[in-house]
């Protein structure tokens, strides 16, 4: 109540899966709304459309890159993986981990595009610091700076996430509200303690918070047993 808005700053955009969507022109105070185009950047994330996050996670990868870039030529006479390994964590990994909760991929090649760019900082490290390892196996050198995957650290992600909702220190009631919990039966050999809706389609599997219930089910520390 009582916010005043810059009419000539605000901008509509829709949201739909569907092919022939329902368009319309949203107005305030009588004045039409300028359309956004097919993507637009909010707190630093890309939405597009079709909310499939493909826009976003190309630009993180982008951006991630281009700062890699910069690392690489800082570190090129750096001997120490303490220090090579926390300057692509505070510079370049935030950045591909920057949201991922809300857009965490469940296509393959869209975790690929996230994937390289930490692969071309190993293949870099290994260089380095002349750590031995096979073309194109950068095991060696993920073990020797105890480095885990993109994808592993958007699963500890989506744990954290939820403990934190459950706990109250995310404070929202609408998201708390989309939490299903399973009243188990008396065969507790099925003790996942939340419950998955029957999805009909990837991309309804891959809601968030259906993805973090799911991974909580793997979870035994979210056991309610």
């Amino acid at each position: 109540m009582g916010l005043s808005l810059n009419i000539r700053k605000c901008r509509s955009m829709s949201f739909y899966r569907s092919c022939s969507p329902i368009n319309f022109d949203y107005n305030i105070n009588g004045h039409n709304l300028q359309k956004i185009g097919s993507t637009v950047k909010d707190l630093d994330i890309v939405f597009d459309i079709k909310l499939k996050f493909y826009p976003h996670i190309e630009s993180s990868s982008s951006k991630a890159l281009k700062i890699l870039g910069y690392v690489k030529r800082v570190c090129i006479q750096f001997k120490l993986i303490t220090l090579i390994k926390l300057l692509y964590c505070a510079l370049v990994r935030s950045v591909l981990e920057y949201g991922s909760v809300l857009f965490d991929p469940h296509v393959i090649s869209h975790s690929y595009i996230l994937e390289r760019v930490q692969r071309k900082f190993l293949n870099f490290a290994g260089h380095i610091l002349k750590i031995p390892h096979q073309p194109h196996d950068y095991s060696p050198v993920h073990s020797s700076l105890q480095l885990s995957s993109l994808a592993d650290k958007r699963i500890q992600a989506n744990s954290t996430f939820l403990t934190k909702l459950l706990s109250g220190k995310i404070d929202s009631p609408d998201l708390l509200s989309g939490i299903h919990f399973k009243i188990l039966s008396v065969d507790t050999r099925f003790n996942h303690p939340f419950y998955i809706p029957v999805c009909k389609t990837n991309y309804a599997a891959n809601d968030p918070l259906i993805r973090i219930m799911r991974i909580a089910n793997t979870d035994p520390s979210h056991s309610l047993i």
